[in-house]
């Protein structure tokens, strides 16, 4: 019995078999991965800020979750291959970071999703644009501009996340959290003023605040050692009963000076909070906004020596690699 006549074009004719075999586009499943990836960063950074605001947990975890948020974006802008494709994969990031809230005010939780949509497809398509139209492939200009807005991003969801805990916390960070940054700050004060206690108890500090002060004063100097430790102690106790009047709760001198600090620094956020409540709202999150994103110019610049690190090593396993093509453009002169 005669078969069926097949295209001569379709017809493999050493092997005889069909030549329509389907296969997928190269890196297809490696694509997959990095979208998956940068997803799972996003919620993994949701979630983390989320305990960080309801429990109190590590800022350090948290940052760390937004430095590797941030590498798989960069990574994002140079493999993406589709624009439709990385619509939905920030699209995806977006629902996940934004989810674990769903029980605060829905408004804001728009306005949140909104707004870190807007950047984070604003600083990806923008990355890309200046990545295809470049000679060579211009790493630091790319991912530079996509981590700009990125922390935009950032910041102003975790700025907004936060309002609903104003209330309760003026304060950004936990006592916690703020005692690890005290720690440190310290360090820097003392390399610059050593005399000055900062590491121990809210009385030493305050003791060695007034002995800084009186040191140069010459009506101190003509007095005995008696005399000159009287002098300390009352300028001491009088400069800790004025700045600790103004603590959220009663510190005792015994207390650790990060612990004073704290109380102080809420304590005039809450009065200044009692007396006027709708722009305190407002002009303590303006504040928040511009101090941290001034610090966030750093942790730009931080996460970019990171994402090089990445992309170095992505290209030296063979995860992707650079290539040279021709192509022709449409240009407009005279």
């Amino acid at each position: 019995m005669a078969g069926t006549p097949q295209d001569p074009q379709t017809q493999n004719l050493i092997n005889q078999s069909n030549l329509n075999t389907r296969s997928r586009p190269p890196g297809f499943w490696k694509s997959l991965v990095l979208d998956l990836v940068a997803v799972l960063s996003a919620a993994l950074f949701g979630y983390l800020y989320y305990r960080y605001l309801t429990q109190g947990s590590s800022v350090w975890f948290l940052l760390g979750a937004v430095m590797f948020f941030g590498v798989t974006s960069v990574m994002e802008v140079f493999l993406a291959k589709s624009a439709a494709r990385s619509f939905v994969v920030i699209f995806l990031e977006t629902a996940a970071a934004v989810g674990f809230f769903w029980k605060d005010n829905l408004q804001i939780i728009g306005i949140i999703a909104l707004i870190m949509l807007v950047m984070l497809l604003w600083g990806h398509f923008a990355s890309r644009s200046r990545a295809r139209n470049a000679v060579e492939m211009p790493f630091f200009g790319a991912s530079g501009n996509m981590l700009g807005k990125f922390t935009t991003a950032i910041l102003l969801f975790m700025i907004l996340a936060y309002v609903p805990q104003i209330s309760s916390n003026a304060l950004v960070v936990s006592q916690q959290s703020f005692r690890s940054f005290f720690d440190w700050a310290s360090g820097v004060v003392n390399s610059f003023y050593p005399a000055l206690s900062l590491n121990g108890s809210f009385g030493n500090f305050a003791q060695s605040l007034s002995k800084m002060e009186l040191a140069n004063n010459p009506s101190f100097q003509v007095l005995n050692t008696a005399q000159q430790s009287q002098a300390i102690q009352q300028q001491s106790a009088q400069f800790t009963q004025t700045f600790l009047q103004q603590a959220s709760q009663p510190v005792a001198s015994s207390s650790p000076a990060s612990d004073a600090f704290y109380n102080v620094l809420n304590g005039v956020l809450n009065a200044w909070q009692s007396q006027s409540s709708g722009w305190f709202d407002v002009g303590w999150v303006t504040v928040l906004f511009i101090g941290l994103r001034t610090i966030g110019i750093l942790f730009v610049w931080l996460m970019q020596f990171i994402s090089l690190i990445f992309y170095e090593i992505l290209l030296a396993s063979g995860f992707m690699k650079i290539s040279e093509e021709t192509t022709q453009r449409e240009i407009i002169g005279y």
